[in-house]
């Protein structure tokens, strides 16, 4: 039994040691990347055209193996990545039907070099987050030549839902960054299982999902969108209707200040910046269909209990004037190029599903008006 026994262990210590080595070179020659979509993801959406109006048939949601929606990016192309939040995302469009995808097919018709666009776009983000995403995310991404940003929106219901608890001094500590990544990056969660952070793990993880891609469930969303009709409920049940903003002033002023750091980053990237402010529905004067079309805009843990004050359509068009006032003034500031899209979306069902969420008509209409504003 000695030599057997001398043989298994020779033989298991030659497996660790392979692995070991494995590991030192995996650490040398890879870079542990960060991921805001799980690679390879694959899902497929059958929206009820009864609750997202505008939106028909399947809907496919891909994310690629760098982790991006859309192609990857490739040298010797021009390549953009799209941050914003869930009217960047484009949950319940497909693949194909998003309006920056739809921004890369015009651009190419006229373009020199080949345009990639991908997108990052998550739903609830604000511009604390896309400035997480710009530091840490936007350097790992190769042959990156340029971001294109959505915000405005997310800023200001944050504001509003969190009322006297929104924080009025926040500032981008050590504290807070390492908090911020850890939300928002797949791959930076710090109490995960050791033998979860080897590249080993890492490497088999990827080419499972490569293999046998599969879907997610999601955290809010559903596959119909009954999660919608259900917000939309909610916001019919308020307990007011408030037609007056609070004092938005320090939002208002971090907005500023994120805006700021997110371009800071960029420039020392050498990357070029694109701005989009936000359109939504909101009108001084809708209808009683259109008003029952909206979710958003309230206060403290709305979407999960009904019973809660709400900000009016009149209020919410007024907050989100004053934001996208407020990222013209930088932008102008900082001589950085903003595209105003407010103008080119019809506010009514048409463009949107509900209070900001394009449907395929929408979508289509913002990626045309955006090639011609970015082609110059």
């Amino acid at each position: 039994m000695k030599p057997a026994f001398q043989k298994i262990v020779l033989a298991a210590f030659s497996i660790l040691l392979a692995l070991f080595i494995a590991e030192i070179l995996l650490r040398i020659f890879s870079t542990d990347q960060l991921y805001v979509w799980q690679p390879d993801l694959r899902h497929t959406f059958y929206p009820d055209t009864a609750i997202i109006q505008g939106v028909d048939g399947e809907k496919h949601f891909s994310i690629n193996k760098n982790g991006m929606r859309g192609e990857v990016f490739r040298s010797g192309n021009d390549n953009y990545l799209c941050i914003g939040g869930s009217t960047t995302e484009c949950l319940y469009l497909d693949d194909k039907e998003t309006w920056w995808h739809i921004l890369q097919q015009e651009l190419n018709k006229r373009a020199k070099e080949k345009i990639i666009i991908g997108s990052i776009g998550k739903s609830g983000t604000t511009t604390r987050e896309h400035y997480i995403q710009m530091k840490y995310f936007a350097p790992k991404v190769k042959h990156l030549k340029g971001v294109i940003i959505m915000c405005g929106l997310n800023d200001l219901m944050i504001r509003l839902s969190r009322d006297s608890l929104f924080e009025k001094d926040f500032q981008f500590t050590k504290q807070a960054e390492d908090s911020l990544a850890s939300k928002i990056f797949l791959s930076n969660h710090k109490h995960k299982a050791c033998w979860r952070k080897l590249m080993i793990f890492k490497l088999f993880q990827r080419f499972y999902h490569h293999i046998k891609p599969g879907g997610v469930k999601w955290l809010i969303q559903d596959d119909r969108g009954g999660s919608v009709k259900q917000w939309r409920q909610n916001r019919q049940q308020a307990s007011v209707l408030i037609d007056s903003l609070p004092d938005l002033s320090n939002a208002l002023e971090e907005y500023s200040r994120n805006i700021h750091l997110f371009i800071d980053e960029a420039r020392k990237q050498n990357l070029d910046i694109t701005f989009i402010n936000q359109a939504a529905m909101y009108r001084d004067s809708m209808n009683a269909y259109e008003k029952g079309l909206l979710w958003m805009g309230g206060i403290g843990n709305f979407q999960s209990e009904p019973g809660h004050p709400y900000y009016s359509s009149f209020a919410l068009r007024k907050g989100l004037a004053l934001y996208n006032q407020k990222l013209v003034e930088v932008c102008s500031m900082r001589n950085v190029k903003l595209v105003d899209i407010e103008s080119a979306l019809p506010r009514d069902t048409s463009a949107f599903y509900d209070d900001c969420h394009l449907n395929e008509n929408g979508a289509k209409i913002l990626g045309e008006y955006l090639s011609g504003a970015m082609a110059q």
